[in-house]
């Protein structure tokens, strides 16, 4: 048994300690996990109360916060495409996904989860855009989550997968990064306050919107029926997203989620990684 596995139990003990000097030191000692107990704790097996669960994620959150910023970087010009570098792309969500995760529960990775709902879709045969939509959120039970909208775990996409609940934004980056899998064409369509997915099809583009039951519309349609539609909107119909788009769009929710919350720590760490995204910014997004 390694000392970080040895010494949990007795931090563990000191949780609900009250004495300020107490707390702090046993805080100052979990930072030493880089923010994730999760094997820990199974490898132990000593039981928390919910209320011990909820304090213990708090504290590890500081060294979740330092992990991401050390294990960030300013991503490559690749991602200025809307078919960039998807290996590259998904590391970012997944350093995200990390970073939202409780550091408390065991779950498997982001890729990981990713890669089981690919396969599921490959057996059923599932080749096209919307068949595959509308298998996700009518087989996989895929829903929109109404209810805590602006909660920053709809932008953890493990705790999405997991939960079959998210926003139109995660909701949709599953869709996308499954089809990457499956090399089914689907990009991001980064629409004015709804996130969507897009896909060029024989009779011409279309969105799908997985946050509503898949619903399928030609983007000719749309912009036919809503001729006051913005230029904005406009672009945004008939030109998929980039990669750099998304992971703004992401940073910008947290930071909304993060504001609301009054979570000033959180949403300084989110406005430092917008910024790195600035430095390759392309003048036309």
């Amino acid at each position: 048994m390694d000392t970080l596995t040895s010494e949990l139990p007795h931090l563990l003990k000191l949780l609900d300690d009250e004495q300020p000097d107490i707390r702090e030191a046993v805080s100052a000692q979990l930072q030493l996990y880089g923010g994730d107990l999760s094997e820990y704790l199974t490898s132990t097996g000593i039981p928390l109360s919910d209320k011990e669960l909820n304090l213990l994620s708090n504290l590890l959150q500081p060294s979740r916060r330092e992990s991401l910023r050390e294990t960030w970087f300013t991503p490559s010009k690749d991602l200025l495409e809307p078919d960039g570098d998807w290996a590259l792309f998904e590391a970012f969500l997944r350093m995200i996904s990390d970073f939202l995760h409780d550091g408390i529960s065991l779950r498997p990775s982001l890729s990981d989860l990713l890669d089981d709902l690919a396969e599921d879709s490959r057996a059923l045969n599932l080749d096209e855009p919307v068949a595959l939509s509308q298998w996700l959120i009518e087989e996989e039970h895929f829903t929109g989550n109404k209810k805590n909208y602006y909660s920053p775990r709809n932008s953890d996409l493990a705790f999405v997968i997991e939960n079959r609940t998210g926003i139109p934004l995660s909701l949709s980056l599953i869709l996308i990064l499954v089809a990457q899998r499956r090399n089914i064409p689907i990009l991001g369509c980064n629409y004015p306050g709804h996130f969507l997915c897009w896909s060029d099809t024989p009779s011409g583009p279309i969105v799908i919107d997985p946050y509503n039951q898949s619903r399928v519309l030609p983007v000719q349609k749309i912009i036919h029926d809503n001729p006051g539609i913005s230029p904005i909107a406009a672009h945004a119909l008939n030109y998929p997203a980039t990669q750099l788009n998304i992971l703004h769009r992401l940073l910008a929710n947290l930071a909304h989620a993060y504001t609301e919350s009054k979570e000033k720590d959180n949403l300084l760490l989110i406005n430092e990684l917008s910024k790195s995204l600035d430095a390759v910014r392309s003048p036309t997004i």
